[in-house]
C-alpha cells in the first residue's frame, strides 16, 4: 500500500522528478521498456497493493461476462405487466425483476472500487524519486494491473452502452415500487443499504461509466496529493503511452507478445490516450499534444481487425473530452478520420 510520506517529503521527490523529468521535446520518442503484462510477478513492496488490485480485476472478469449475458434483461417480466394500475400483478412481478437490478448495483459496486483503487495505483507509479521510466520499471506489476484496469474499462463499458434494458428495467422497478408501497415486504423488493439512489441513477445515465470511475479515481489522487503536480500525473500517462508503442512497434518485443496480449496491448494504447485527454488541461488534441497520434492509429491499424479497428478509432474521436472542440487542429481529424 502507498507510504502515508508527508508534504514535504513530496515536494522533495518532486524537486527531484523537476530535475530528472524527460525534456517535452523528446515526448514523441519510443519509452524502450517491456512491460510484462501477462506475467509480471509483484515484488514484496509490491504485493499488498497488487493483490488488492487483483481482487478487483477478477470481480470485473466475472462482470464482464455478467453484462455480456444480460442482453435483454427483465424485458420479459416487464412485458408481463401490461396495466401498471393493476397493482396486485405488479407486486407479483417486481420481486423478479430484482434479481436484475442487484446485478446492476454490482456493476455500480465495481465504479466504487475503481474510484478507490485508482489513487493507490498512481501513488506507487509516479511518487517515486526515479525518473518515470525506472519508476515503471521498478513497479513492473502494478503497471501491470493498472493497464489491465484500462482494459477492463473500456471493454466494459463498450458493452455496457449496447444494454439499453439496464436502464429500461431501473426505470419500471422504481415506478413499480412506488405502486406497491406497503403492498409487499421490503426485504422482498428493496436496494440493499448504503446506495445511494440519487448516485446510482446518474450512474446508469452515463454512457462511460467505468471510463469515469478511472477517471474520477485521478481526480481524487490529485486532490489527495495537492502539492504533487499534475504533471507527474499526466507524464505518467505519456510515459506509459510511449511504453506500448515501443512494445507494439519494436521486433524483440513483438516475438514476446501473443496475440491476443498484441490486441490487449493496443487497448491500453488507446485507453491510456483517451485519459490523458480527459486528465490534461489541453488534453490529447492540441497543436502541441505530446501523444504522438499518427503513430497510435497506425499501430490500432496494424495490430487490430475489424470490428476492433473502427470501434478504437471511434472510442478515439467520441469518448474523448476535447477531440470535438473547435480548437482540435485538421490534421488531427484528417488522421481519425482517415483522411491523411
Amino acid at each position: 500500500m502507498p507510504s502515508n510520506a508527508r508534504s514535504s517529503d513530496v515536494s522533495c521527490l518532486e524537486m527531484l522528478r523537476s530535475i530528472l523529468r524527460v525534456d517535452g521535446d523528446k515526448n514523441y520518442e519510443l519509452v524502450e521498456i517491456f512491460l510484462d503484462f501477462e506475467n509480471a510477478v509483484p515484488s514484496a513492496e509490491e504485493q499488498q497493493l497488487y493483490y488488492i488490485a487483483e481482487a478487483v480485476l477478477q470481480r470485473g472478469e466475472d462482470l464482464i461476462k455478467d453484462v455480456t449475458d444480460y442482453e435483454m434483461g427483465g424485458y420479459s417480466i416487464r412485458n408481463s405487466v401490461r396495466d401498471d394500475s393493476d397493482a396486485e400483478k405488479v407486486k407479483e412481478a417486481l420481486p423478479k425483476l430484482l434479481p436484475f437490478i442487484k446485478r446492476t448495483i454490482e456493476y455500480y459496486e465495481q465504479k466504487r472500487r475503481i474510484e478507490q483503487l485508482v489513487p493507490d495505483l498512481l501513488w506507487e507509479l509516479t511518487s517515486g524519486p526515479l525518473p518515470l521510466e525506472e519508476q515503471l520499471q521498478s513497479r513492473q506489476a502494478i503497471a501491470r494491473q493498472f493497464a489491465r484496469l484500462i482494459g477492463f474499462v473500456f471493454e466494459f463499458d463498450s458493452i455496457r452502452m449496447a444494454r439499453a434494458q439496464i436502464t429500461n428495467d431501473f426505470s419500471v422497478y422504481r415506478r413499480w415500487r412506488n405502486i406497491v408501497t406497503n403492498r409487499v415486504k421490503d426485504d422482498e423488493t428493496c436496494v440493499p443499504e448504503g446506495i445511494n439512489i440519487a448516485e446510482f441513477q446518474m450512474f446508469l445515465g452515463e454512457m462511460n461509466p467505468m471510463l469515469n470511475a478511472l477517471r474520477h479515481g485521478i481526480e481524487l489522487f490529485v486532490e489527495k496529493h495537492s502539492s504533487m503536480p499534475i504533471q507527474n500525473t499526466t507524464d505518467s500517462l505519456v510515459t506509459l503511452i510511449n511504453v506500448c508503442r515501443f512494445m507494439l512497434t519494436s521486433e524483440m518485443s513483438l516475438v514476446r507478445l501473443s496475440p491476443a496480449t498484441r490486441i490487449f496491448s493496443t487497448r491500453v494504447l488507446v485507453g491510456l490516450v483517451i485519459l490523458y485527454d480527459h486528465i490534461a488541461a489541453e488534453g490529447a488534441f492540441c497543436s502541441k499534444t505530446p501523444v504522438d497520434l499518427r503513430d497510435v492509429v497506425r499501430l490500432l491499424k496494424l495490430h487490430t481487425e475489424s470490428p476492433t479497428t473502427e470501434a478504437l478509432l471511434a472510442g478515439l474521436k467520441y469518448t474523448t473530452k476535447h477531440y470535438l472542440d473547435p480548437t482540435t487542429p485538421k490534421w488531427v481529424r484528417n488522421i481519425l478520420d482517415d483522411k491523411h
